[in-house]
């Protein structure tokens, strides 16, 4: 979150809207929410751990959302067929977010 929104809604005295980051893996959302497993470099750990601490000071909440549901994969992977079909209604308008 911006800097200035945390300012305005200290001066205003609006709660914050909290991000919401949805995830498809749900061994990653364990992960970061509850900890454990075993990380084998520093660098993950170090990154599992932030994302723990931002979701217990509440700066961000992670969603579990269906690997079908996911728009940011057609950004990030060639869709196919329907697949595509659906994600291109979904960029152009043509269709509301469900």
């Amino acid at each position: 979150m911006e800097l200035f929104e945390k300012f305005l809604s200290f001066l205003l005295n609006i709660k914050e809207r909290t991000p919401i980051i949805y995830q498809d893996c749900t061994s990653v959302i364990d992960l970061v929410t509850k900890g454990g497993g075993v990380v084998r470099t520093k660098h993950m750990r170090a990154r599992m751990n932030v994302g723990r601490e931002a979701i217990v000071e509440e700066w961000i909440k992670v969603v579990y959302c269906h690997t079908s549901r996911m728009t940011a994969d057609g950004l990030t992977k060639a869709l196919e067929g329907s697949a595509f079909v659906t994600f291109a209604d979904l960029i152009l308008g043509h269709r509301a977010t469900e």
